[in-house]
């Protein structure tokens, strides 16, 4: 299959290497994002085997792009070079370049999904419409769900899986650090919290993802304990706290946003290597961290074991491939 896939975070290396994993499983793949996006820059590339090809194709975002108003110059000639069988837009549903890549997919007559969050505000009337012409519609999480019943066809998974050969636990690499908060040190973060409930926590300098598991498999503990707030809300998979668990630290996290869907049984089984906890509740986040401090390393053992049955990259890369097989073969056999 021929699989285009484009959106402004893909410039990401984890969102890159995952779309390489679908590739690898007998897929043409390709990449479209922004040469440029905040401090993130990106270079064409391309590689192949047999059976499968893989592109990064980064294009030039006029204006100052967000996530609402931007597109990429050049799309049409990629996608129409490309011929894809499905374009997959990772993008927010009122966007500029969700439009565009949308219209251009249905040009070439491939089928369209989109991967959408959008938990915190319903779709708009013209919005249902526009989801209701979709091939399939990702949700990024159960509330998005809910938000968009009006797609015919849908599914919940997270935008990317976990890179568990990337995050593991290293047994020669002494796990000095008891407790790490790991991630951008805001307050919806919660660290005001961490810092009362344990102070003794260390807060984390910054890490480039390719150096991150070095931080992570020195830590017995990673708390992320993010705050809803009126203008904000977890909706991604926590990638902190798996990605903690898959280099086997012990995590304690909050019950905000999405969290608790992910990693309390709404997706799957509980997670055995993670101690939820209400939010705003200092009492209750330092019980849980004295909890995980004395239960770290079974933890931190279940908990990988947890993320590679459920979330590493090869489990969703073929939970996704089932969707676009279907989708697919319902195409073939329908009218044009």
């Amino acid at each position: 299959m021929r699989i285009a896939v484009v959106g402004h975070s893909l410039i990401h290396i984890r969102q890159r290497r995952f779309f390489a994993q679908v590739a690898h499983l007998g897929h043409d793949v390709l990449v479209v994002c922004p040469n440029r996006w905040a401090t993130l820059e990106c270079t064409r590339s391309t590689e192949s085997g047999p059976g499968w090809s893989y592109t990064i194709e980064p294009l030039p975002a006029p204006g100052e792009p967000d996530m609402y108003r931007f597109g990429l110059l050049g799309l049409a000639k990629a996608l129409a070079d490309f011929h894809p069988d499905v374009v997959y837009v990772q993008e927010e549903v009122g966007a500029t370049l969700t439009r565009q890549a949308l219209d251009l997919a249905k040009q070439l007559g491939a089928a369209r999904a989109l991967f959408v969050w959008e938990n915190q505000q319903a779709p708009t009337p013209e919005q249902d419409e526009e989801l209701r012409q979709l091939d399939l519609l990702v949700c990024g999480n159960d509330a998005a769900a809910r938000l968009h019943s009006a797609a015919d066809n849908w599914c919940v998974l997270p935008q990317v899986g976990v890179d568990t050969d990337h995050f593991q636990a290293r047994p020669d690499v002494l796990r000095s650090q008891k407790v790490v908060f790991v991630g951008r040190a805001v307050p919806e973060k919660g660290v005001e919290y961490l810092r009362s409930a344990w102070p003794t926590a260390e807060i984390a300098p910054w890490r480039d993802w390719l150096q991150l598991p070095w931080t992570l498999t020195q830590t017995q503990v990673v708390v992320a304990y993010s705050q809803d707030t009126p203008q904000w809300s977890e909706q991604a998979m926590p990638y902190v706290a798996v990605e903690a668990m898959a280099c086997g630290c012990a995590v304690v996290a909050s019950q905000a946003g999405a969290i608790p869907w992910w990693l309390g049984g709404g997706y799957t089984g509980e997670c055995p290597g993670a101690i939820l906890v209400p939010q705003g509740n200092t009492e209750a986040l330092r019980e849980a961290i004295r909890q995980a401090v004395e239960r770290w390393e079974p933890m931190g053992q279940e908990g990988r074991g947890w993320v590679v049955q459920h979330l590493s990259s090869p489990v969703i890369a073929r939970a996704l491939m089932e969707q676009f097989n279907l989708l697919v073969e319902v195409r073939s056999v329908q009218p044009q």
